[in-house]
C-alpha cells in the first residue's frame, strides 16, 4: 500500500508530498495546514518554500538520503510544539518527490524532561544518603562504616602498600560533660575534628570510631614520619584556648597509640587492636602523648597483656 491509496484528508498526523524544488506546488492534509499557516502564503496553495521554511531549511539541506528526521519547534497559537518529521524521497525523472510525516513528540519529551528531572533527584538523595551512611553526623568526619571501606579499597588499589593505624583519644573529656554539658562536649568533639582535618595530609583517612575515640590512617609516608607529624598535630592542640559556657577556658590534649601496618598486622582489625594498646600505655603514662605500639609495652600473664607503665617509652 502506498500513500496514494490512503484517505491523507482523514489521518489526523499532519502529511506533506512536495518535489524537491523552488516553485513547486505541494499536497498537504489539513492536519499539516495547520502547522503551515504562518509559514506559507496568503492564498490556499502551499509551495515547497513554504515548507521549507516551516522546517528551517531542512529540505534544501538534505543530504540525499532515503530517508531523514528533521526535528522542529513549532508554535502554534501560543503554545509551542516540537515535531518530528519522518522524511522520505523519491527520484521521479529529474525530480525528487519528498514526503513528509510530521508526529507531535511535545508530551513524550516533557515526559522525558520530567523523567530526567527525577532522575537526577533520585540521584542526588542517593548521593546524599551514600554520604550521610558513611559521615559521622556530628563531626562530619567519616564514620567507622566509610574507614573500613576506604582502608579495604586502598589494599585492592595500592601496590606496595603501607600505613600507620592511629586512634586518638581526646583526654579527660568526660570533664567537659560532667562541668559544662554536653552541648560543650559536642563543641569540643567538632573542635577537636577540624583541628586535626587541618593538618591531614592528602593521603589520610580519619574517622570518628566512637565516642571521644578517632582513628586516623596515615598512608603518606614512612612511620616515623607519620608519628612525628601526630606529635606535631598534639603540640598544635594543645595550644588551642576553648571558652566555656563559664567564665574560664580550656586547653584540650589527645593521647594516641600508633600501630604500623604490615609489623603490627595487616588488617584494620589487627592495627586497631593493638594501636588500642598503645593508647591504652599512653593514657597510662599520663595522657598527651603519642605511643608507637610494641610488645616490649607489655608482659603477658597468662593470656593478657598488662601494661608496664614503669617501662621505657620505645622510640619508633
Amino acid at each position: 500500500m502506498s500513500l496514494s491509496d490512503l484517505d491523507l484528508e482523514s489521518i489526523q498526523l499532519p502529511i506533506a508530498v512536495v518535489k524537491c524544488a523552488p516553485n513547486q506546488l505541494a499536497y498537504v492534509n489539513p492536519a499539516f495546514r495547520l502547522l503551515i499557516e504562518d509559514h506559507s502564503h496568503q492564498d490556499e496553495d502551499v509551495f515547497f518554500e513554504d515548507i521549507d521554511a516551516l522546517l528551517d531549511g531542512g529540505l534544501t539541506n538534505l543530504d540525499g538520503n532515503s530517508h531523514s528526521l528533521i526535528t522542529q519547534e513549532l508554535k502554534i497559537g501560543r503554545k509551542r510544539f516540537s515535531f518530528e518529521f519522518s522524511v522520505g524521497i523519491t527520484t521521479q525523472e529529474k525530480f525528487k518527490t519528498v514526503t513528509i510525516i510530521g508526529v507531535d513528540k511535545s508530551d513524550a519529551l516533557k515526559t522525558e524532561a520530567k523523567l530526567n528531572s527525577y532522575v537526577r533527584i533520585i540521584e542526588e538523595n542517593n548521593k546524599e544518603l551514600q554520604r550521610l551512611a558513611n559521615t559521622d553526623s556530628l563531626t562530619e568526619t567519616a564514620n567507622r562504616r566509610a574507614l573500613f571501606d576506604t582502608f579495604d579499597k586502598l589494599l585492592q588499589r595500592v601496590s606496595d602498600f603501607h600505613c600507620t593505624v592511629s586512634i586518638l583519644d581526646i583526654d579527660y573529656f568526660k570533664r567537659y560533660n560532667d562541668q559544662y554539658g554536653h552541648d560543650f562536649g559536642d563543641f569540643v568533639l567538632k573542635t577537636f575534628a577540624r583541628q586535626i582535618q587541618d593538618h591531614l595530609s592528602e593521603k589520610t583517612i580519619f574517622a570518628r570510631i566512637g565516642g571521644e575515640e578517632f582513628c586516623l590512617v596515615d598512608y603518606s609516608g614512612s612511620a616515623t614520619t607519620a608519628t612525628d607529624k601526630l606529635q606535631t598535630t598534639l603540640n598544635t592542640v594543645r595550644n588551642l584556648q576553648l571558652q566555656t559556657p563559664k567564665t574560664e577556658s580550656v586547653n584540650i590534649s589527645f593521647s594516641a597509640g600508633v600501630a604500623k601496618y604490615g609489623i603490627d598486622g595487616k588488617t584494620l582489625d589487627e592495627l586497631l587492636k593493638n594501636a588500642d594498646r598503645a593508647l591504652y600505655y599512653a593514657k597510662a603514662n599520663g595522657r598527651s602523648c603519642v605511643i608507637p605500639y610494641s610488645a616490649d609495652l607489655f608482659e603477658k600473664r597468662d593470656t593478657t597483656l598488662i601494661a608496664q607503665v614503669d617501662s621505657p617509652i620505645p622510640s619508633d
